[in-house]
């Protein structure tokens, strides 16, 4: 069971580290970091031969464009690695493993095939869930940060236009063949083949990709709704009904959203545990270290 992990980074080298020397120990490790920050202080605390910083490197806004650029730039370099990986994985670098790595290549062994991307169709939901995906979001490729006054103009584009009348459709044609849109989370697990397919696929229909373009949180809708539409789909996570709460939307990461996505502490080890995951985030350092020892000793004892 050959795994690929494809990290994205921004702050705490140190995390990063503890994280990075958690993961199977015959896994490859791909790494982002963000265009922000400082790439050195990261390269000269993790030195691990199986610890690849990818040069093609991003300034990376949230809900913008830029997520999907360094997802792809993450899956293109794991696959031109000359391994042929099972599964590749989407952690951020403040993830962290809650089974242990014995346990997480038994289950892939067992449901091997799987597609571990989970997605709900967008077209009949309703409310503010429907309102964010119809909403045009021009100049998003951009990576003005927020409460600047070229992201407040952009802001008020948005805004003018969905008062005009001015909405997104939430299905479109692809070579004649309706698409409908699917959203997920970042967070998912993948076959190589399925990953082959989305690259072929985005580099082979470029109105396909113009559409997220303008759309929010692309990084959580491109990928479910190319999965959805192919011969990958049966073996996808489809979920039903209306969208209720992102971390439903999870398969393998446990996370708490608010406000803010909580970080959990030693206080939440047994919810962690409880949560039937393989992962969880956010783990940072100096609040999560006691966790995490905790963690490890779960894992070590099997």
């Amino acid at each position: 069971m050959k795994i690929a992990f494809l990290i994205s980074a921004h702050k705490d080298p140190h995390q990063l580290f503890r994280l990075t020397e958690r993961l199977p120990e015959d896994s490859e490790i791909f790494v982002h970091v963000d265009l922000k920050s400082d790439l050195q202080t990261f390269c000269t605390l993790i030195t691990s031969p199986r610890v690849h910083f990818i040069k093609e490197r991003y300034d990376v806004m949230w809900a913008s464009m830029q997520q999907v650029r360094f997802q792809t730039a993450l899956l293109k370099e794991a696959l031109s690695f000359g391994t042929h990986f099972d599964y590749l994985f989407t952690l951020s670098g403040l993830d962290y493993p809650i089974w242990g790595n014995q346990r997480i290549k038994d289950y892939l062994e067992q449901h091997q095939g799987q597609e571990f991307i989970q997605g709900i169709c967008m077209e009949h939901q309703q409310g503010l869930d429907a309102r964010l995906y119809q909403e045009y979001r021009f100049l998003n490729d951009h990576a003005w940060r927020y409460g600047t006054l070229k992201s407040k103009f952009r802001v008020s584009l948005r805004k003018i236009s969905y008062a005009l009348g001015i909405r997104k459709k939430l299905y479109f044609p692809v070579d004649g063949q309706p698409y409908t849109l699917y959203k997920g989370s970042d967070w998912w697990g993948i076959t190589s083949e399925l990953a082959t397919y989305c690259l072929q696929f985005m580099d082979a229909h470029p109105d396909f990709v113009r559409y997220f373009k303008t759309s929010f949180c692309p990084s959580e809708t491109i990928w479910q709704t190319i999965a959805f539409h192919s011969p990958f789909a049966s073996r996808c996570i489809l979920s039903e009904g209306t969208f209720t709460r992102l971390e439903d939307y999870t398969p393998l990461t446990y996370i708490e959203y608010g406000q803010e996505i909580k970080v959990f502490t030693e206080d939440d080890y047994d919810t962690i545990l409880a949560s039937g995951k393989m992962f969880f985030r956010k783990a940072v350092t100096g609040k999560s270290d006691k966790l995490m020892d905790l963690i490890d000793e779960h894992r070590n004892n099997g």
